[in-house]
């Protein structure tokens, strides 16, 4: 029967959520450090092994690093492209000189880009069409129109990024999940086994081979090299939201159903994960198409289902936990 994953952050972090997810047969806590601080996760795991021995019962970590993202700039505010609108993209901020110039921190983009390139900011909720290539920027063109904050993270599908396998940060960041006993990390962005090697050499230098390591498949590249990221990883989890940047979205159910049963046969977990449960951000209910979605990633035998925003900022987030385990029961009647 697959178990639920959530992610913790204000919604969760307290002494009640964390005992009333326990209750609900969550045991593997996510903690997203693309967010997270190491303050806020020093309190979290206080008050986590606190519930522990209250519950006589232990909870497993799951560490998300950052990984070697790309990000546009610090805006003073937002700003608003229309469809059709053309814009220039910089890698040097120094050459932003108005509001709706893009800075991107891609050192190599000038060199790697190419003119009818797509990039995807947002994970894909805004598409940029490469329209002109000179030597000190390129002209993007918006194909819709969508409201740019700071640091928004970009996907350049189809081209192969040169980017360290892991940052400093993420560096920092497990050292500290080490020391307060993580049983799982995962690595975002990473584009070959290469940077998953690199992963298991740290641990292993730090002490830490038990450490797990779950390949996050959200790449084209991830795609293309499917079969030696599953031999080098311990678990692979299908990640939809950065995926469909990277793939056109309706092949994502069918990319989805490929690595599940690639994994399954390499008898290795494996998690789905992304919007399972959006609605119940807000809603106490799910949409009958959510309700679907669980119950064919518990036919496809996943062993996790991974709830992200429901239970990190979601106004019902043990409801979500909640109506995530019904479901699960309930496929479980068809395996």
């Amino acid at each position: 029967m697959a178990g639920i994953i959530a992610t913790i952050w204000p919604a969760t972090d307290t002494k009640e959520k964390l005992i009333a997810l326990h209750q609900n047969w969550v045991r593997i806590l996510r903690l997203n450090c693309s967010h997270a601080t190491h303050d806020w996760m020093e309190k979290l795991f206080s008050t986590a092994r606190k519930v522990e021995k209250e519950l006589s019962n232990s909870f497993a970590f799951f560490l998300d690093i950052k990984g070697p993202g790309i990000r546009t700039g610090d805006l003073e505010k937002p700003v608003t492209y229309e469809k059709g609108e053309k814009f220039k993209i910089v890698v040097d901020q120094k050459l932003v000189d108005n509001p709706k110039t893009m800075f991107i921190d891609y050192s190599h983009l000038l060199k790697d880009i190419y003119v009818g390139a797509i990039m995807r900011l947002d994970s894909g909720v805004f598409s940029i069409k490469v329209v002109e290539k000179n030597k000190d920027h390129i002209v993007g063109q918006a194909m819709n129109k969508f409201t740019v904050i700071s640091k928004r993270h970009i996907n350049l599908p189809w081209l192969k990024i040169k980017l360290p396998g892991i940052t400093e940060k993420d560096k920092e960041d497990i050292l500290f999940g080490i020391k307060h006993n993580i049983s799982y990390v995962s690595l975002s962005f990473a584009r070959s086994a290469k940077d998953l090697a690199e992963l298991r050499e740290f641990l292993y230098k730090n002490q830490s081979a038990h450490v797990k390591i779950i390949a996050k498949i959200e790449s084209q590249e991830w795609l293309d090299n499917l079969s030696e990221i599953i031999r080098a990883a311990d678990a692979v989890m299908v990640a939809r939201w950065d995926l469909w940047a990277e793939v056109p979205i309706e092949t994502i159910p069918s990319h989805q159903l490929n690595i599940v049963g690639k994994v399954k046969r390499k008898w290795k977990k494996v998690i789905v994960a992304t919007q399972m449960l959006e609605t119940m951000m807000n809603n106490c209910i799910p949409t009958r198409a959510e309700v679907t979605d669980v119950f064919y990633a518990v036919l496809q035998w996943a062993d996790y289902l991974m709830l992200s925003g429901e239970t990190s900022a979601g106004k019902y987030p043990i409801e979500t936990v909640e109506v995530m385990n019904r479901i699960i029961a309930e496929g479980k009647k068809f395996i």
